[in-house]
């Protein structure tokens, strides 16, 4: 049963016991009684920054080792932001990012009823020479979540993509320890292989970049963070950084020479997704030093000769994470990675307006919305 402010909303779902509760309407504040049956609550992206909540039918699952889960947390990425500012209307929502509780677990032989999981946004055939060693990424045949996004009530999901959770996981940091919050700044981490001491400039505070913030300064480096929000850039001094930056009113160039006595950073991760972010890391990068593209962008014309070969730079991109990465991650989170510092705000799933609003203005770190 779900309560708003005007209504008792019941839920009746086909293959399931309901325990029968008698109310008292004069008692409650309540106006109005729906009667749902095989129907769940979904955002749905209606266009020019605008959502709703409205009913969706029950996801159904489709192979026998699909998983039906009662989401209990999801966060809003960056990415989704680009479907929340089109004009154009959208079916559902671009969530991707869950956990929740298995309620039906179909022939799984991996998960059962109860079990706490979080499930990897990219979804591999699990047949192939990569989904054998956890690489979805690297699948050939590989797709998104699907369905009506993960900003809604329930989702189903095959087992290969689900990820337990262990009992003293809160479902928060089990969103970021099974999506982008955490797998996006690890996967990075691994390819980079910062050392101790190392200048690091993540430039772009979003949640992406607080994220590898808060690896990067985990692992020793010496983290410096540009963004335009002062909003943001506190929220990255609170993550980690040694030093935050305002592009707008002070001169990157000029700063990061003071910071580094002159030799520049020795990595910078491009979170922000932008054009103008990623040309000016060729201007902070330090000489053999490393670029690491994270953000989603267009073309973005280059110069190997000037950008990369005279200055023996090394250009990397880095997607997602691996479902294997998923133990050792779980490892550094138990050893104190403080991840969940990039979470600011909680709003309940029917407050997804409010919710998404705050994340646009660059109001908020990681935003998560819970039915």
């Amino acid at each position: 049963m779900y309560r708003f402010s005007h209504a008792i909303i019941v839920d009746l779902r086909i293959n399931e016991t309901f325990q029968t509760e008698t109310y008292s309407l004069q008692a409650l504040p309540y106006t109005t009684i729906i009667i749902r049956r095989n129907q769940m609550l979904g955002v749905q992206l209606l266009g020019n920054e605008t959502v709703t909540v409205k009913e969706y039918p029950e996801p159904t699952p489709t192979n026998e080792n699909d998983l039906l889960i009662q989401v209990k947390a999801s966060g809003i990425c960056g990415s989704e932001m680009h479907g929340y500012r089109s004009p154009t209307p959208h079916e559902s929502n671009g969530g991707h990012e869950v956990a929740g509780e298995v309620i039906d677990a179909g022939q799984s032989t991996k998960f059962k009823v109860g079990d706490r999981v979080g499930v990897h946004a990219v979804r591999g055939c699990g047949e192939c020479r990569w989904c054998s060693v956890g690489k979805y990424t690297y699948c050939r045949n590989h797709i998104g979540g699907g369905g009506t996004g993960t900003h809604a009530e329930r989702l189903a999901a095959p087992d290969h993509v689900c990820l337990k959770l262990p009992e003293d996981i809160p479902f928060d940091i089990g969103v970021l320890l099974t999506g982008d919050g955490f797998g996006v700044p690890y996967h990075v981490s691994q390819r980079l292989n910062t050392k101790g001491g190392d200048f690091v400039c993540v430039l772009g505070a979003g949640p992406v970049g607080l994220g590898n913030t808060i690896v990067q300064s985990f692992l020793g480096a010496e983290v410096i963070v540009i963004d335009i929000n002062d909003y943001r850039l506190s929220l990255a001094e609170a993550a980690g950084a040694a030093h935050t930056i305002n592009s707008k009113e002070t001169d990157p160039l000029e700063a990061i020479t003071e910071i580094t006595h002159g030799m520049l950073a020795d990595k910078c991760i491009e979170a922000a997704g932008r054009p103008e972010t990623l040309k000016l890391a060729f201007t902070l990068v330090a000489v053999a030093g490393t670029i690491m593209c994270v953000g989603e962008q267009g073309e973005l014309p280059i110069s190997p000769s000037r950008d990369l070969i005279r200055k023996d730079i090394t250009l990397m991109g880095s997607w997602f994470y691996h479902y294997s990465e998923y133990p050792a991650m779980l490892d550094l989170y138990r050893r104190g990675l403080p991840i969940g510092r990039m979470i600011t705000d909680h709003f309940p799933l029917v407050e997804a307006q409010a919710a998404f609003s705050k994340f646009a203005n660059g109001k908020a770190g990681k935003v998560m919305l819970e039915p």
